[in-house]
């Protein structure tokens, strides 16, 4: 075998294995990422159903601070 196609051969094995090996950090990098973003995601849920019942607390909240205002702006006319 020729010592050019020898060097070819080693070359290309080269090339793949620095490819191989690039693309196995990327996907560690990516593994790593999509744990964090699940995590962060399980969190948002959490808050999210922790903070459903204040909507209907904070309607009732306006409504008595509506009768409240009202009385204020009475006395205030008085």
């Amino acid at each position: 075998m020729p010592l050019a196609a020898v060097i070819t051969i080693i070359g290309a094995l080269l090339t793949v294995l620095v490819l191989a090996a690039y693309l196995i950090s990327i996907a560690l990098v990516l593994w790593r990422v999509n744990a964090k973003l699940h995590a962060i995601t399980g969190g948002l849920q959490l808050v999210t159903e922790k903070t459903k019942p204040i909507g209907p607390i904070v309607g009732e909240i306006n409504n008595s601070l509506a009768g409240v205002d009202n009385a204020l702006r009475a006395v205030l006319a008085k």
